[in-house]
């Protein structure tokens, strides 16, 4: 089980404006270790494309950086909660706030232009979607400032970077946060000429199937 540390963000004095028009402080990436979604259980041809992510947070807020390389970034979803997102290059990021491996979690999905999709249940089916209102609440950035994307010759990467404020993950699981502990997973997928299936934690089963919290790793916070 791969273990991760989320260190306590640390600010530059520059800011990012975001897909909502407002803006933020960003925190120093620079000194923050990156995790990496390495892992093709079901690879069968075509390039491995690298990405890593990023995470720290403060008392308020946990803040994702993505970097993914990508020679054919696609999008085509510009609605929240679309079910096909992960059709989209993407990254996803599965945990339980509660920190109880087994326990409900969450799935948190964004594609290369940042649509997202946020959901919270116990299992694949039966699951509750973030409402508009409160994924309002949510900052994020692109590198991507177009609403969709077409691959092209000069396709190489994309950076997402996320801000979600613990209240939000609150507000739809109508739990509190652990902030000790979670258990998670991150994976990379989608695209149309040839579509990523990675992860962070090896997931040992025979087709893609990204809905397996028995085998999520562990992330851990420090001050």
């Amino acid at each position: 089980m791969k273990k991760y540390v989320i260190k306590a963000a640390k600010f530059t004095n520059e800011s990012t404006q975001t897909t909502h028009n407002d803006s933020y402080n960003m925190p120093d990436w620079q000194n923050i270790e990156a995790l990496n979604i390495n892992q093709f259980p079901w690879y069968e041809t075509g390039l491995q494309q690298q990405t890593q992510v990023k995470l720290c947070a403060n008392n308020d807020t946990l803040f994702l950086q993505i970097n993914a390389q990508d020679k054919y970034s696609y999008a085509k979803q510009t609605q929240l909660n679309h079910m096909l997102i992960c059709q989209d290059s993407c990254v996803e990021f599965f945990f339980s706030p509660s920190g109880i491996l087994g326990n409900s979690y969450l799935n948190v999905e964004v594609n290369c232009c940042g649509t997202l999709h946020l959901a919270y249940g116990g299992n694949r089916d039966n699951r509750r979607f973030i409402s508009p209102e409160i994924a309002r609440k949510i900052k994020s950035t692109s590198t991507i400032n177009t609403l969709t994307k077409i691959e092209n010759d000069t396709d190489s990467s994309w950076t997402i970077e996320l801000a979600i404020p613990f209240s939000v993950i609150e507000q739809l699981t109508e739990e509190k946060v652990n902030k000790e502990k979670w258990f998670a997973n991150f994976y990379r997928c989608g695209g149309r000429i040839e579509p990523q299936y990675a992860v962070w934690n090896n997931i040992e089963v025979s087709t893609p199937d990204y809905h397996r919290p028995e085998f999520f790793g562990e992330l851990y916070f420090v001050s």
